[in-house]
């Protein structure tokens, strides 16, 4: 199970929820979404407009840990200028809360998550 730790969007208070690790972001949150819970403007959920674009700050350091992004997400977050020359060219990237990732593309690791918008 995945803890996350959702804020973003005007939020005065982050919102605590479970979801299924393995599972995409997107899906964990898009019932919130509709149940009017998270201010979120995210239609597509194919991976190709970047409107979802978060940050994530997963709660259990691992200087270590990298992310291996889709050839569509790193595209699409090269298109909105995003990524500098060197994240685009890269296999992989160090996982920060700097990163922008599409929460289309994000799968829940194990644990709690920090997502930001």
């Amino acid at each position: 199970m995945t803890l996350l730790v959702l804020q973003g969007g005007g939020m005065r208070a982050a919102l605590e929820v479970h979801a299924d690790d393995g599972s995409l972001l997107i899906d964990a949150v898009r019932e919130l979404s509709r149940e009017g819970r998270l201010p979120l403007y995210w239609r597509c959920g194919q991976g190709t407009c970047g409107a979802c674009v978060v940050r994530l700050q997963p709660l259990e350091e691992d200087a270590e840990r990298q992310v291996v992004m889709t050839g569509k997400e790193r595209n699409v977050l090269a298109r909105l200028d995003l990524l500098d020359e060197s994240q685009r060219q890269a296999a992989s990237l160090p996982d920060h809360p700097d990163l922008p990732r599409l929460a289309c593309h994000v799968r829940l690791p194990e644990g709690v998550l920090k997502v930001n918008w």
